[in-house]
């Protein structure tokens, strides 16, 4: 497995580059379809725990460029479509995908007061992705505040990815590849699952805590 582990940073390095910019088109992408709602689980960020702790940082701040770029137009796909067709899409939304419909009237009302900070603390918080760039485009959110919220989560997050990958390039034992390669398994696990679980577990927690 750590075999495979090396050969997969051997590939990494070769994909993400600069003299390869189908790599980058290819992250761009599926930024994109994450954003709208089609789900890439983990590969986004496996690609850059792995090439911050590789070191390679021109390598980083391309990856980080190309998801930046992803993000915007992939969230100003649902941001436009929700400001343009206003109360008929988000009835389309919530007939055909109830549990992306779950909260958007409370993140509406948020989205009014505490703009740029409510879309970046939505797009952070598990399962309010979409749910944000809907609201915004159905309350008719400036968008130079929608983009600014997107541009805080995307510093917030893949800042944590590349400070996890940077600890993991310098910690003690960073020498021994079978320790390293369990504690970047770890570090995976917890942003891509635990973290949501957690986000879970609060709001149900809270609904539970709420007087009927």
């Amino acid at each position: 497995m750590v075999e495979s582990f090396s050969a997969f940073l051997a590939f990494l390095e070769s994909l993400i580059s600069p003299q390869n910019p189908a790599g980058l088109l290819a992250l761009f992408g599926l930024a994109v379809i994450t954003d709208i709602g089609i789900p890439a689980p983990f590969v986004l960020d496996t690609v850059l725990v792995l090439t911050a702790y590789q070191g390679l940082w021109i390598h980083v701040l391309l990856i980080v460029a190309a998801l930046f770029v992803g993000r915007q137009a992939g969230s100003a796909i649902l941001y436009l479509l929700s400001r343009l067709l206003g109360k008929a899409f988000t009835r389309w939304l919530r007939k055909h995908f109830p549990t992306l419909s779950q909260g958007l009237d409370s993140l509406s009302k948020r989205l009014s007061s505490w703009a740029m900070l409510a879309v970046a603390t939505g797009r952070l918080t598990p399962g309010l992705l979409q749910v944000t760039s809907v609201a915004a485009g159905t309350i008719r959110l400036p968008y130079y505040q929608f983009a600014l919220g997107i541009a805080i989560s995307s510093i917030v997050y893949d800042g944590l990815l590349v400070i996890l990958g940077f600890i993991a390039a310098n910690s003690p034992k960073a020498s021994d590849v079978n320790f390293t390669f369990w504690m970047l398994i770890a570090m995976l696990i917890i942003i891509c699952i635990l973290w949501p679980l957690l986000f879970l577990l609060l709001r149900r927690n809270s609904k539970k805590s709420t007087p009927h």
